[in-house]
C-alpha cells in the first residue's frame, strides 16, 4: 500500500519518532524510508539522535529546505516505492479532491533563487573538463578516428562527427549549460549517433533541447552578418514541448549583435525555470483532471444506481406478476376440482338409477376424485406457495 504526503508532513514524521518505528508504519524498512526522504530532499536525524535525545542531550534538527525547481511536493511511500506518477483508483477518486495546488514561493523569486545558485555560466574557447556525457560522444569520436586510421579501406561511415569548428562549438556550449544545470539536480543526457536528441531531466519534469543552425529562409541563406560570419555557422538553441515537436517553449539564437555564449546564464537560469513552470502547470491541470474524472465517476455511479433501481422495479413487477398468475392458476385448480367432484357425485347418482356395476363406478370415482384431490391447491395449502416465489418464469 503506498501513501503519499507532502514533504512538509513527511519532515514532521521523521523528526518525530526514530525512523523504525516511522517505517513499519508504512511497511518498508528504515533504510528505504531514508532513502526516500532523501530522492525529496528532506533531512532526516543522524544516527545516535534519538539516544541523545532520550538523554536529555542537546540536539540538532536539519532545518526544512525548499523544494528544489521541477521537484514534485508529494512523496510516495510504502511497498509501492517512489514512482513518477500516482495511480489514482475509483475508490480514492471519490473522495474530496481538495483545494487546488498552491505555491507559496512567487516564480520570480524561484528564478532568483536559480540565478544566485547557478552564478556565472561562461564557455571557454578551449574545454579541460568535459561533462560525462559529453566525454562520452568525444570518446566513441576516438574511436572512429582509429578505426579509421587503421583500416586499408575507411569507410565515410566511421568518420569522425565531431571534429569540425560548427560540431566542436556545440560540444562546448552543451558542456558548459549541463554543468550549469546539474547546480540544481540538473539531469542531462545525449542520444543518437551526432549527438542530436539532448534532454534534461528535473526529477519528474523532463526538457527536450535542439541546437542547430536556424531555420532561415532559401533567400539571403547564404548572406553574411555585420561581423562577415556565414549564416550557415550560426547556432539556435530551442527548448521544444517533446522530442520531435515543432512546439517551441523558448528559444535563443546568434545575431548580429551578439551569440549564444554570451547568454549561457540566462539560458541556463530559463531552462532550471522552465522546468518549475512546467511541474506547476501539471501540477493544476492535475487537479482539474481529478476534478473531471471525479464528476465523471458520479455521474456514471448516478446512471448506475438509476439503472439498478429501474432493474429492481422490473423484477419486483415480473415477480409480482408471476404470483398473481399462479393465483389465477390456483383458483382455476380449485375450481377445476370443485367440478370433478360434483361430476363424481353426478355419476355416482346416475349409477343408482341406471343399475351400473357398483365396483366399476367406485373404481372410476376413487380415481376421478384422486385427481381433484392432486390438483386443488386448498388441500396441504399448496397455495401459499404463490407468496413464497421469488419470480415466477
Amino acid at each position: 500500500m503506498t501513501e503519499r504526503l507532502s514533504r512538509k508532513a513527511l519532515y514532521d514524521l521523521v523528526w518525530s519518532e526514530p525512523m523504525k518505528t516511522l517505517s513499519a508504519r508504512f511497511g518498508i524498512s528504515d533504510v528505504a524510508l531514508k532513502k526516500t526522504c532523501a530522492g525529496a530532499g528532506i533531512p532526516t536525524p543522524d544516527r545516535g539522535y534519538w539516544a541523545k535525545k532520550d538523554a536529555g542531550k542537546d540536539t540538532f534538527q536539519a532545518a526544512f529546505s525548499t523544494r528544489p525547481p521541477g521537484m514534485d511536493d508529494e512523496v510516495s511511500i510504502g511497498s509501492g516505492g517512489n514512482g513518477s506518477y500516482r495511480h489514482w483508483n475509483q475508490e480514492e477518486l471519490l473522495t474530496p479532491i481538495g483545494a487546488p495546488p498552491e505555491f507559496s514561493e512567487p516564480i520570480e523569486a524561484v528564478r532568483a533563487r536559480i540565478a544566485e545558485t547557478v552564478g556565472r555560466v561562461a564557455v571557454p574557447h578551449k574545454t579541460l573538463n568535459w561533462h560525462p556525457a559529453i566525454d562520452r560522444l568525444l570518446r566513441e569520436d576516438e574511436k572512429r578516428r582509429e578505426k579509421q586510421l587503421a583500416d586499408p579501406y575507411p569507410m565515410s561511415w566511421n568518420n569522425p562527427i565531431f571534429e569540425t569548428p560548427f560540431e566542436r562549438r556545440r560540444l562546448r556550449i552543451l558542456n558548459s549549460l549541463f554543468f550549469a544545470v546539474a547546480k540544481m539536480n540538473g539531469r542531462p543526457s545525449v542520444h543518437g549517433r551526432e549527438a542530436r536528441e539532448i534532454h534534461i531531466s528535473f526529477f519528474q519534469q523532463h526538457l527536450h533541447l535542439h541546437l542547430e543552425k536556424p531555420k532561415i529562409s532559401t533567400r539571403g541563406a547564404r548572406a553574411r552578418n555585420a561581423t562577415g560570419e556565414s549564416n550557415d555557422t550560426k547556432l539556435c538553441l530551442s527548448v521544444v514541448k517533446f522530442f520531435g515537436s515543432e512546439e517551441v517553449l523558448a528559444t535563443w539564437q546568434d545575431d548580429d549583435v551578439q551569440k549564444i555564449e554570451t547568454r549561457m546564464t540566462e539560458i541556463a537560469v530559463q531552462l532550471i525555470l522552465t522546468a518549475e513552470i512546467q511541474y506547476r502547470e501539471h501540477a493544476l491541470h492535475h487537479h482539474q483532471w481529478l476534478i473531471k474524472r471525479k464528476a465523471e465517476l458520479e455521474e456514471e455511479e448516478r446512471k448506475r444506481k438509476l439503472e439498478a433501481e429501474r432493474a429492481e422495479r422490473e423484477r419486483q413487477k415480473r415477480i409480482e406478476q408471476g404470483r398473481i398468475n399462479r393465483l389465477l392458476r390456483d383458483a382455476a385448480a380449485f375450481q377445476q376440482a370443485g367440478e370433478i367432484r360434483k361430476y363424481v357425485e353426478a355419476i355416482r347418482q346416475a349409477r343408482a338409477l341406471d343399475g351400473s356395476s357398483i365396483a366399476e363406478v367406485e373404481q372410476w370415482s376413487q380415481w376421478a376424485l384422486a385427481q381433484a384431490d392432486r390438483i386443488d391447491p386448498a388441500l396441504s395449502q399448496r397455495f401459499l406457495r404463490a407468496m413464497q416465489d421469488e419470480e415466477a418464469m
